[in-house]
């Protein structure tokens, strides 16, 4: 009789499962099976998920933000001292970049400024360091960095930033513009590995975008080498293949474990499933300033999503408990807010949104909808688990409140240029809490879109709001954890009264394996590659 077990979130998490596979000789290569390949190996380039993950393995930051154990851990930077808004980092001087040159103020001082003059990035890192005023060598092997204020969580945002080998002959002056320099590194020439991302346990030697990236080990890395000398990931974006490939042995790890091959693995002596609470929240996010909104008809050109009536109408037609339990088979948690319970600044005392039809339609009869309106929604079909099946639920849900709705679905590779053009009313979204608090996380769906000081990035609905603009900008230099903790409570009270998102569920990170294989999981879904090892 086949085993059965729990499939709510709570389950998985305490399902660990034990083997007594005999492990494999010593593995000189890992394969990975990736449901969303990076779009470029430039450290700098894309703040999304996949282009993260890869950082973590290519290139370091100043510090490591370990999200299991909540610490932050040295990293180019050997050790730090802050007085006030002053911060000095000690560089290491055994991290040295492929020409065997040691990490240099000039090199921190060149990738901070980078961050703001990456051409055609579709969203910035440069929220990460709004908060720092300058940036200076201090001898050789040291750097001070002076925020404008005091940043409780710069060490957590510098973390996300990974540094690269200055080209420059001589260092930059740091400002918030251009640093005087208009000389900067093209992310073609990380994309072809001509120029390495940095330091880090690996080093990317080939980038087939929609087939492969392969990593070789860094045998001149500073730390702890990784176990395994070459990693291939492979962009298997399909959940059915995916996991057809874990089960015939072309890839020994999969991510985005799609909940209904759950049971199949857990059945399989083999495999094992591997798992943690993740941050992200996926939402439909609304489109708050188009006037006429591109993917709506029938309102002689006005824009109903601006109405608040409107947008709790269409919150309140979602069954988020039934899309958990169906469409995600368990494996996530119905969320009404942005930052999941456990991250900091979650604020506990929002309520669940109801699951309330005939309210939904009261509401769009008030705001002058009876009969509803045309509306097309907008999802990605290869980007977070379950996406267009999620999506296609969400369509249904509203047609049965009076909207005349559609689904539209693209796959990754052009669905977000598309969002960052502003081409749709109403678009399927995620959204992590980067750096393992969830200041980063409403800075980047909260915030008015400001693509110069990074704020908004992910706010592709452009929300915008003054009074949560200014709780978050003085969250940013509130070292008293309280008065922070509560400014971004507060700012979430306001998006949730004001309907901002529709948010669906905090999603459950799963990966598959070998059962020979040690994978680590992380709440960002990163593929942390360099603590792989075979299973002991």
């Amino acid at each position: 009789m086949p085993r059965t077990h729990a499939t709510s979130a709570a389950a998985l998490l305490g399902l660990l499962l034990a083997t007594t596979a005999t492990i494999p000789a010593f593995a000189q290569e890992l394969r990975v099976g990736v449901v969303a390949e990076p779009v470029a190996i430039d450290p700098h380039f894309f703040r999304t998920g996949p282009n993260m993950s890869l950082r973590e393995n290519i290139s370091d930051g100043l510090v490591y933000n370990n999200q299991v154990t909540g610490e932050i851990e040295p990293r180019l930077a050997s050790a730090w001292d802050v007085e006030d808004t002053r911060w000095r980092f000690e560089l290491n001087p055994e991290a040295v970049f492929a020409d065997g040159r040691a990490v240099s103020p000039a090199d921190v001082i060149f990738s901070l400024c980078r961050v703001r003059n990456v051409p055609d990035s579709p969203g910035t890192f440069a929220s990460f360091i709004e908060t720092i005023g300058s940036v200076e060598a201090d001898g050789d092997n040291a750097v001070i960095i002076t925020t404008k204020g005091p940043d409780p969580v710069l060490l957590q945002s510098l973390s996300t930033i990974g540094i690269v080998q200055s080209p420059l002959s001589e260092p930059l002056a740091y400002d918030e513009e251009t640093c005087g320099n208009d000389e900067w590194i093209d992310t073609a020439s990380f994309n072809d590995s001509s120029v390495d991302a940095g330091i880090g346990p690996y080093r990317v030697t080939s980038y087939q975008r929609g087939i492969e990236t392969i990593l070789e080990r860094n045998d001149a890395y500073y730390g702890q080498a990784p176990h395994y000398q070459r990693v291939v990931l492979r962009s298997i974006p399909e959940n059915g293949a995916r996991i057809a490939a874990l089960l015939s042995g072309d890839v020994d790890v999969i991510d985005a474990v799609p909940v209904n091959a759950i049971d199949q693995i857990y059945d399989n002596p083999d495999l094992q499933l591997i798992s943690a609470p993740a941050s992200r929240l996926i939402f439909f996010a609304f489109d708050h300033a188009g006037e006429p909104s591109p993917k709506i008809s029938g309102t002689d050109g006005v824009n109903p999503l601006k109405d608040v009536r409107v947008r709790e109408a269409l919150n309140l037609a979602i069954d988020r408990s039934a899309i958990v339990s169906t469409i995600m088979d368990g494996i996530a948690e119905p969320a009404s807010s942005i930052v999941m319970a456990t991250i900091f600044g979650a604020n506990p005392d929002l309520p669940p949104l109801p699951f309330d039809p005939e309210r939904a339609r009261q509401l769009l009869a008030e705001a002058g909808y009876p009969d509803g309106f045309k509306l097309t929604i907008s999802s990605p079909t290869d980007r977070y688990r379950n996406d267009a099946e999620v999506a296609q639920a969400v369509t249904q849900m509203l047609a049965q409140i009076g909207l005349d709705v559609s689904l539209e679905t693209y796959p990754q590779s052009v669905y977000f240029d598309r969002a960052n053009n502003f081409e749709y009313s109403m678009y399927l979204g995620g959204a992590s809490a980067d750096t393992g608090e969830g200041l980063s996380q409403l800075l980047n769906l909260l915030h008015t879109r400001d693509p110069e000081a990074g704020f908004g990035g992910a706010n592709r609905g452009r929300y915008s709001s003054a009074v949560v603009d200014e709780l978050l900008e003085k969250a940013l230099v509130t070292m008293d954890e309280e008065a922070l903790r509560k400014m971004l409570q507060d700012a979430q009270s306001i998006a949730y009264e004001e309907h901002a998102y529709m948010p669906l569920f905090h999603e459950v990170a799963v990966w598959a394996a070998k059962a020979g294989v040690h994978f680590e999981p992380n709440a960002s879904q990163f593929n942390i590659l360099y603590t792989a090892r075979p299973a002991e």
